[in-house]
Parts: structure tokens; sequence; C-alpha cells
């Protein structure tokens, strides 16, 4: 990672996709992602450099600034490791799956859907309908004459679904 990484990120299109209830949380989070930002830029991106001939010349101690040279030249911060994005990768691939899937699912409804739709629209108007008409269009809704229902004509109101009525043959 770089600085260029860091200051990469497109904070408006970021709290565009932000909903309303997690807006503090966000800015808190900006906040503090600011002021990293500010402290790592108010220090220089590498090492000053230093003039070992100078103080080569200045020093009179033999084998000192060769040894504060090789030390410091040898030093290094380690970057830490990146532990966390090829989770955040692998979360991605899961997601966009899911996402996927979805699409897909949400599609095959659409066309269900439409061809209910298509259907409907193929059919006479209520209006213009006979009984016969209906009970074909509709069979499950329709009244049938071999056998009649008890009012209100609901499923959980016939005799047949009674539990404690006894059932005759």
């Amino acid at each position: 990672m770089s600085r260029k990484a860091i200051k990469a990120i497109n904070w408006a299109a970021l709290a565009e996709r932000i909903p309303e209830t997690e807006k503090n949380m966000f800015a808190t989070f900006k906040a503090k992602s600011d002021q990293y930002l500010r402290r790592m830029t108010a220090n220089p991106e590498a090492p000053p450099k230093i003039d070992w001939v100078y103080y080569k010349k200045n020093i009179a101690l033999a084998g000192l600034v060769d040894k504060f040279q090789k030390d410091y030249e040898s030093f290094a911060v380690p970057y830490p490791a990146d532990k966390y994005t090829s989770q955040i990768e692998g979360q991605e691939k899961e997601l966009h799956a899911k996402i996927q899937q979805f699409i897909s699912e949400s599609n095959e409804r659409i066309d269900t859907a439409s061809k209910e739709i298509e259907r409907v629209k193929g059919l006479l108007p209520f209006s213009e309908m006979t009984m016969e008409d209906f009970q074909e269009c509709y069979p499950d809704d329709a009244v049938n004459n071999d056998k009649p229902t008890a009012w209100p004509h609901t499923p959980e109101f016939q005799p047949e679904n009674d539990p404690g009525r006894p059932v005759h043959h």
C-alpha cells in the first residue's frame, strides 16, 4: 500500500451508498481516516538524506560515523502485513455470486409474472364472461355444482374441514 492508495478514496461516491441510519458512523470513520492521513502527510515519504561525507570529515572518532551509517541504512520499519485484503476479496466474490443468483431468480420471477400478465390480458373481461367461462379460467374459485359449499364459502368453514364434526360416508 502506498500514499496514493490512501488518497484514492472517493468519499462522495462512498457517502451516496451509506444508508441514513449509518451516516453518523460514516462521518466518524471519515474524520478518523482524515486524521490519519494528516498525520501521515506531516512526515516525509522517505527518511531524510544524511551527508555522511560531512560527518566523516568533522568527527574524529574512527569508525563511529561508518557504524552509524551502516546502522541507519540497514534499519527498516516493516510495513504491516496485509491479512485482510484476501478475506475481503473472498467475501466480495461470495456476495457477487449471491447477487447474480438473486438477479437470475428475479428474472425468472419477472418472466413468470410477465407470462401471467399476458395470460390474463388474453382472457375475456369479467363483464363478458359466462359462469362456464369463469369456471374454465378459474376452476379453484368457481362454484362447483357437483360439490356445493356452505356460507361463507371459504375452505375453513366447510363441514369436511371441521375437526369436531364426525365425517359421514
